[in-house]
């Protein structure tokens, strides 16, 4: 099985046993902001984004993330808001969780409500298990952090979803930190390590504004 992007691990992450998911911790776009960083489409200049590479990928919802980026952007190419555009994706989990369903990371089941069809998205419990033991390694600093590591800490953290997955007081308190940033290691790329401070501020800011919105 080919590794999974960001944003198929932090649905995984998100999902429930039960088919439902963590809908205040659900910023799918944060992750998707860290895939194209990783991928070197983006970079950060504070809280701002700038794509770098508009070249087609052939991928679905990366092209799409780019156009709008593009697009917004203009003709000069000044740099978007980071949470400008988590808030344009803000539905895009759904496309995610039928990635993994094809990888047969997730079980699709098709229901209706009022006549109106739905997709119904369960996570493979072992799959979503090992993610969340990795995570706990990275919070104990078991592990040396990577890029992609220290982007997956900084958004569970950032999102919320870290009160959801069991973690300890000490395991919150070291994520915490990565989202800021801080003490990433000589692993983890200096322009990565900006961007993981930037999208977890920004997913953060995020969470706050849909809470606040729908309090």
């Amino acid at each position: 099985m080919t590794a999974l992007t960001l944003p198929e691990e932090f649905v995984l992450l998100l999902q429930k046993d039960n088919g439902s998911h963590y809908s205040t911790s659900d910023h799918t776009g944060a992750a998707e902001l860290g895939e194209l960083v990783l991928r070197h489409r983006v970079e950060f200049a504070g809280k701002k984004v700038q794509v770098v590479d508009a070249s087609p990928s052939g991928i679905g919802w990366l092209d799409e993330c780019i156009a709008f980026l593009v697009r917004k952007a203009g003709a000069a190419n000044k740099p978007v808001a980071a949470t400008s555009f988590i808030q344009h994706r803000r539905s895009v989990r759904k496309v995610h969780c039928a990635a993994l369903a094809e990888r047969g990371l997730m079980r699709c089941e098709q229901k209706s409500v009022l006549f109106i069809p739905y997709n119904k998205y369960f996570p493979d419990p072992g799959a979503r298990q090992a993610l969340i033991e990795e995570i706990r390694k990275v919070a104990r600093d078991e592990v040396e952090l990577d890029n992609r590591q220290a982007l997956l800490a900084a958004m569970v953290h950032a999102t919320g979803l870290v009160r959801s997955l069991g973690l300890e007081r000490a395991e919150r308190k070291r994520l915490k930190e990565i989202s800021k940033g801080e003490q990433l290691g000589k692993a983890v790329e200096a322009v990565v390590a900006a961007a993981t401070a930037a999208i977890a501020a920004s997913a953060a800011a995020a969470t706050t504004a849909a809470t606040t919105a729908g309090s």
